[in-house]
């Protein structure tokens, strides 16, 4: 019985995984092309670059905090799948992490037990990926419009 309920957790966190990675690229896709349709439309827009780099921080705030809303949802308080450490179970708590994986930054004062491992490590290749999107487009707008 022991052997189906890993199982059961590995294929949940798999799932809740595949799911937020579906989210924040849809997200972050949408809001790129809203921005690079925006940026078309304004053509003189001196502070474009700026619009660009508050834009995509947004974004990325707005990934970071569904994670962590995801983490608070999961954090059952045992060992199938809870956070551990310096951790009092508050919403505060959960985004500091979120923010920690998401950012490849992984400070240690707080980890995932269990299978929130593999959502934690999904996270952290989310958040690269999505990351250098970022960067790649604030590149391109950059090198399109700041011609020396």
């Amino acid at each position: 019985m022991e052997h189906e309920a890993i199982v059961y957790e590995v294929m949940y966190a798999s799932a809740v995984s595949l799911f937020m990675v579906l989210t924040t690229v849809t997200l972050h896709y949408w809001t790129l092309a809203g921005l690079s349709a925006l940026l078309k439309r304004w053509k003189r827009f001196r502070g474009e670059i700026l619009l660009v780099v508050i834009t995509m921080f947004f974004a990325h705030m707005v990934e970071v905090t569904l994670y962590a809303l995801v983490y608070l949802v999961l954090d059952r308080g045992d060992t199938a799948m809870n956070l551990a450490g310096a951790v009092d179970g508050s919403f505060l708590d959960h985004l500091y992490f979120s923010a920690a994986c998401y950012t490849s930054l992984g400070l240690g004062d707080l980890y995932p037990v269990g299978t929130l491992r593999l959502i934690a490590g999904v996270e952290a290749l989310n958040g690269l990926i999505l990351i250098t999107w970022s960067a790649s487009f604030a590149f391109l707008v950059m090198q399109r419009r700041w011609r020396f």
